[in-house]
């Protein structure tokens, strides 16, 4: 008799448990309704759109250098004045003070504005003020 309780009980079990799930593929065990796959949202493309290539350079400079701001190479040094030339070969004649250590050659920032009333030009470049310079490492 033990022999076919095993088996029966088993069985039972396994019966109140299938009771136990959900009513129909859409409920959860709570026997609220889950959404189905159909009404989901849309997954978006796997593939991400690309950008047309360019036709031409970009007709304004993308890289901005703020006004009143120079970097270049120290042509040369005398009392007072400094020369500065750019990468793109304009010479600047600095009047004012630099730092010390500054020798013909270092590459160098320097913000500079327009010379006032009481300042003579030196030099033959763009001539300026220097209001701050500093030796590039």
């Amino acid at each position: 008799m033990r022999r076919l309780a095993v088996p029966v009980v088993a069985v039972a079990v396994a019966a109140m448990m299938a009771a136990c799930g959900p009513a129909s593929p859409g409920d959860d065990a709570t026997g609220a309704a889950t959404p189905s796959s159909s009404s989901a949202a849309p997954l978006s493309p796997s593939e991400l759109p690309t950008l047309p290539t360019p036709t031409a350079p970009p007709s304004t400079p993308t890289d901005v250098i703020p006004s009143g701001v120079l970097a270049g190479r120290v042509t040369a040094l005398t009392d007072g004045c400094t020369e500065v030339t750019t990468d793109d070969g304009v010479a600047w004649s600095l009047v004012g003070a630099v730092p010390d250590g500054l020798v013909v050659g270092d590459t160098v920032t320097a913000k500079v504005e327009e010379l006032g009333t009481h300042d003579a030009p030196c030099g033959d470049g763009m001539p300026a003020r220097i209001v701050s310079l500093r030796i590039v490492q």
